[in-house]
């Protein structure tokens, strides 16, 4: 499978947004309706946070990375967005059904790391939670750490991790 990774450009807008979608909806799937109806009310607020307008975000305060199929397809994606001193927060990681066990997320996470490491950065951050099991377990097989565990409103286990960099 020939994956090449690059820079986010606007026309990459709707697939990027597709693939998320239905990746969290995807993870819903096994879970109870307060479960989707969570996951349903994070994508609705992340449309007016970032995932809307990835572009204008990503643009200005980090940097956004897709995954491109031979045939111009959007089939991965990870962004980070600056925090403040050398501190960067991961988002938006996803890869699209199908395409995923291929090694395509940590090729992302290599190229942003990169990145940061490039533009004066050694910390990433991320949260995420126990309904994105495989996720969990992606990030702390790539040397993220567990921060802090907190519990939502209806009851998920939601995760802080953190990464320090070395160049």
């Amino acid at each position: 499978m020939k994956i090449k990774i690059t820079k986010f450009i606007k026309e990459y807008q709707n697939q990027v947004q597709s693939m998320v979608f239905d990746g969290l909806n995807d993870t819903a799937n096994n879970h109870n309706n307060n479960v989707k109806l969570a996951i349903k009310n994070y994508l609705n607020r992340s449309l007016n946070e970032d995932l809307g307008s990835i572009f204008s975000h990503f643009n200005d305060k980090g940097i956004f990375y897709v995954a491109i199929n031979e045939k111009g397809e959007v089939v991965g994606s990870l962004g980070a967005e600056y925090v403040d001193g050398n501190k960067f927060r991961l988002k938006r990681l996803s890869v699209k059904i199908g395409y995923r066990n291929n090694g395509i997320a940590k090729e992302l996470l290599k190229k942003v790391e990169k990145w940061v490491l490039d533009n004066n950065g050694n910390e990433l951050i991320l949260g995420t939670s126990e309904i994105q099991e495989k996720a969990f377990n992606f990030w702390t097989s790539n040397g993220f750490k567990l921060l802090n565990t907190d519990i939502s409103d209806i009851g998920i286990k939601l995760y802080s991790l953190k990464k320090e960099l070395k160049p």
